[in-house]
């Protein structure tokens, strides 16, 4: 077992009734979050939603009102596959977030779809004009602005039906001063400091996970396959049990079977579960780790489909594997091994031979300029920097915070 916290601040109505709680990392009870030191963006955004929604549960963290999480720019393009309900949670986008035609896209939607969105820490910045019609919520950052900034916006941003959330209020005055500028929403130190949540993990096996995650990147994996790979441990079993029968997927009866659970959740909810795992346990791994992982799997991937002599979706699983011997530090064979790949995709890991080997070599290759070994059958050079480039796009558009293995 192992300590895990989150941290929670309420956010009051005008009634001063309870409307939501924000949800904040947290490593211990000192109520003081210190990301960057270890963890970065994507890591801490995981952890939090890992450690509310399987591990201490939500009803414990915010019992029936809704949270507000703070997402990376990774898991709002990563839409697809966010693994929660939209009726509890409200996702906020960060200010740091830069806002271009790819964000846009991924707010719009995750708008259609009925998710509520909030903007943080809104100071009037222009950049934001193009996702105010999409968004529910705008957190205006109080102490940053001049009453009469915030009495000279508010109009426009009441033209776009949203709530507007004071933040940061510290003073009855201020308060008072937001009550009658007509905000709906309030949060801040007057109200409520933080409060840490305290759970404990029950810790799942590493390589379990990864198998899991191995095994949903191949298109031929059928339900009893995952099923017997959440089977073999004892945690995960009892993590999705926990999670599909939690408030937050509100189903209408009690799932009692991990077989019950799969089909329940579907392989884009279980991949997007089990990465969320993945990268919540690999905290102090670079970032980097991962980048290079998607890379050379869309690489691995477009060199066969160009070539042939394998299926490309062989070609991809080689690449997102070929880091695990960095994220588990051990040696490469001895984790394939474990994880009872193919012979086809062993050799390709482990002596870079067959089609999907000799496409991951010339990945390698090029991520180094190694261009001896940089080469695929009879493509030239100009083609193959045209597929890097072409899986280096795929991997920023995926954003591979909830794709890595």
């Amino acid at each position: 077992m192992k300590d895990i916290y989150v941290g929670r601040q309420a956010i009051f109505d005008r009634k001063m009734q309870v409307y939501a709680y924000e949800l904040l990392f947290r490593q211990g009870t000192n109520n003081c979050s210190n990301v960057q030191q270890q963890f970065d963006g994507d890591s801490a955004s995981s952890e939090v939603l890992i450690n509310t929604f399987i591990e201490i549960g939500l009803e414990r963290v915010a019992g029936p009102h809704r949270v507000f999480i703070n997402l990376t720019r990774n898991l709002f393009l990563n839409h697809p596959e966010i693994p929660f309900d939209k009726d509890r949670v409200v996702m906020e986008l960060l200010e740091d977030i830069p806002v271009d035609d790819h964000l846009i896209e991924a707010v719009t939607e995750l708008s259609k779809r009925g998710y509520l969105l909030a903007l943080d820490d809104y100071i009037f910045d222009p950049v934001w004009d193009p996702l105010l019609p999409l968004v529910d919520i705008i957190k205006v950052e109080f102490p940053a602005l001049s009453l009469e900034q915030i009495e000279q916006g508010l109009p426009t941003l009441r033209h776009h039906n949203v709530k507007l959330l004071a933040e940061k209020i510290e003073t009855e005055e201020e308060y008072q001063q937001c009550l009658a500028l007509g905000f709906d929403l309030f949060q801040g130190y007057h109200f409520s400091r933080p409060k840490v949540i305290k759970g404990q993990r029950l810790q799942e096996n590493q390589l379990v996970v990864l198998r899991l995650l191995s095994a949903l990147n191949n298109p031929d994996a059928e339900i009893e396959d995952l099923v017997n790979l959440i089977s073999q441990d004892a945690s995960l079993s009892y993590k999705i049990l926990r999670y599909i029968n939690s408030a937050a997927i509100a189903l209408p009866r009690k799932v009692e079977s991990i077989r019950q659970a799969v089909v329940f959740m579907g392989l884009a909810r279980i991949r997007a579960w089990a990465s969320l795992l993945a990268i919540s346990r690999m905290e102090k791994k670079p970032q980097e780790y991962f980048t290079t992982a998607l890379v050379r799997a869309h690489m691995c991937e477009q060199l066969v489909t160009k070539n042939g002599g394998c299926a490309p979706e062989i070609a991809f699983s080689v690449g997102l594997l070929s880091i695990l011997d960095l994220l588990v530090d051990r040696p490469i064979a001895e984790i394939v091994e474990e994880l009872a790949l193919s012979n086809e995709i062993q050799d390709a890991l482990i002596d870079q031979q067959g089609p999907a080997g000799k496409a991951l070599q010339c990945s390698k290759g090029y991520e180094v300029g190694d261009w001896q070994n940089a080469d695929y059958e009879d493509l030239d050079v100009a083609e193959i920097t045209d597929i890097y480039l072409l899986a280096s796009e795929h991997a920023f558009d995926e954003q591979q915070a909830l794709q890595e293995s």
